[in-house]
């Protein structure tokens, strides 16, 4: 289980519907069967919330700050007005994709890349690389490092960059070697490794950002062309 200070929001569906939803006001007492801790209840209180029948199948899906959503399939412990209480257990747990965790978004941000890891050594850049990371997600980077040796899969390059207001120290490892139709290296898709919930946390709010600027200028566009157009 996520530490609850690493918790966003918590979902509850009944029949694939949303029946209640909290961002606060819950708790994971620990359940103790022959003295060993085990599963987690998942207890939630309120005010006038609404009720279901002891045994009720349900899903609870757990939103971390870094984007996670992670599934549980349980059934209703105890529901009242003012409390509801689930065990969670581990045999039913189910990781979610989430597809805005994934989905690529486009940048041009300037990043300095300090060293790079090839078979296990390590060898650092005195003066820095210069790059350019050109799109990015929570899971990683498309990178361009220029005056830079070429890097193959596996090579793990530690880089430092802006997003935002904010500064970003990561490594990650080369996935994909991208080449022109020529052969020529024009940049490496590569994964984050080792990212703190801080460091996600940070790339996942950079990311929300560039999207909601993105539909920002559609529907500046969509408006424009719908003005030219009468």
């Amino acid at each position: 289980m996520q530490g609850q200070d690493k918790i966003k929001k918590i979902e509850i569906y009944e029949q694939n519907k949303l029946f209640l939803e909290c961002t606060k006001n819950y708790s994971f007492p620990v359940k103790y069967i022959d003295d060993k801790p085990v599963d987690n209840i998942l207890m939630i209180k309120g005010k006038k919330m609404p009720m279901l029948s002891k045994g009720t199948p349900v899903n609870v899906i757990i939103n971390t700050k870094g984007g996670d959503r992670i599934r549980y399939a349980c059934k209703i412990d105890m529901s009242s007005p003012d409390q509801l209480n689930v065990t969670l257990n581990s045999a039913n747990r189910q990781e979610l994709e989430d597809k805005r965790r994934y989905y690529k978004i486009k940048t041009e941000i300037n990043c300095r890349v300090a060293d790079v890891t090839k078979n296990g050594e390590v060898r650092a850049y005195n003066p820095n690389l210069y790059g350019k990371i050109q799109d990015i997600n929570i899971g990683g980077v498309f990178i361009v490092v220029l005056d830079g040796e070429e890097y193959v899969k596996g090579d793990i390059l530690s880089f430092t960059t802006i997003l935002g207001d904010a500064r970003l120290e990561a490594s990650a490892k080369v996935l994909r070697v991208q080449r022109t139709p020529e052969g020529e290296i024009n940049g490496y898709g590569c994964a984050f490794i080792s990212v703190s919930s801080a460091q996600e946390e940070m790339i996942s709010s950079y990311v929300n950002y560039l999207q909601m600027e993105e539909r920002k200028l559609e529907r500046e566009k969509e408006l424009l062309e719908k003005e030219m157009h009468g």
